[in-house]
């Protein structure tokens, strides 16, 4: 029985086994049938992979950055900065006349929409009642003036004719501002606790 050293690990095996014993014991030795080599034109799987969870892990980074951001905005869009109060009441030809509930709320009531970026589901300038409380309620720290007010609903006042009804014969329309008097054409800047008043009489 002949024998023969292993060339790589010296051991005794049988001439006819040398073959058999390099590919168990020895897989990787140039010339072993069970060598492992990579397929030519194919990549191993981890790297196959790599760049596609690269890809996917980089637009859910991007994704929640965008949520974030947007849910970041939505929020500062909703929250309210400043909530004030002026009030506001109208005489016409001597006669009280009411400010009406839901401007800039209702539909019918919501005639300019150029300020709507600054409110919260509603006009920033609006009224809940009949009261003439004129609610700014901004997601923005910034002015509002009474015509802007009375743009949203859908009304004006000169020296002709005050929301819509006109001025009688020697009669003369004009403003009240806390206490001081100025011109119907005037536009105060609208502030907590503001009393205005626009009357149209003698």
């Amino acid at each position: 029985m002949k024998t023969e050293k292993c060339p790589v690990c010296g051991a005794s095996v049988k001439k006819e086994n040398l073959k058999g014993h390099n590919e168990r014991v020895h897989p990787r030795l140039p010339g072993s049938t069970v060598q492992q080599k990579t397929p030519v034109g194919t990549t191993p799987v981890f790297r196959s992979h790599r760049g596609r969870n690269m890809l996917v892990l980089t637009l859910v980074i991007l994704a929640s950055v965008g949520v974030a951001s947007a849910a970041s905005q939505f929020a500062a869009m909703n929250t309210m900065r400043m909530h004030w109060h002026p009030q506001l009441s109208i005489t016409i030809n001597g006669t009280p006349y009411t400010v009406p509930a839901q401007i800039g709320i209702s539909p019918e009531l919501w005639k300019d929409h150029s300020l709507d970026q600054y409110g919260i589901g509603m006009s920033p300038l609006h009224t809940h009642d009949t009261s003439g409380t004129i609610h700014e309620e901004s997601n923005t720290v910034r002015d509002f003036t009474l015509k802007q007010f009375l743009s949203i609903w859908g009304k004006s006042v000169d020296a002709s004719q005050v929301v819509g009804h006109p001025v009688d014969p020697g009669h003369r329309a004009y403003m009240i501002v806390d206490g001081t008097e100025m011109p119907v054409t005037s536009d105060p800047v609208l502030k907590d606790g503001q009393k205005i008043q626009i009357v149209c009489g003698p």
